[in-house]
């Protein structure tokens, strides 16, 4: 097996997750972003909610997609056999 498709699996495993994640979590914020109009008719406390629903989302999003793009740079730059060394 050549080490281009040893990397290219090393990678599967990351890109895998993070599509699932994005997968699970973009309709949930799409969703609470379109319940926002209507959602503050009688009291404000559903749009807080809401709100907090789609920054946290939004941080998990972002979180992992940061993580994925380091993960690729360690892979790429071989660091993940150095780990292996101890």
């Amino acid at each position: 097996m050549t080490r281009k498709t040893t990397k290219t699996r090393k990678k599967a495993a990351p890109i895998v997750v993070t599509v699932l994640v994005v997968l699970y979590l973009a309709p949930l914020a799409a969703l609470a972003f379109a319940l926002l109009p209507s959602a503050g008719q009688e009291s404000p406390l559903p749009v807080l909610f809401l709100l907090g629903y789609l920054l946290l989302g939004g941080a998990v999003l972002v979180g992992v997609l940061k993580a994925l793009r380091e993960r690729l740079r360690e892979i790429d730059g071989g660091e993940e056999e150095d780990a292996s060394q101890y």
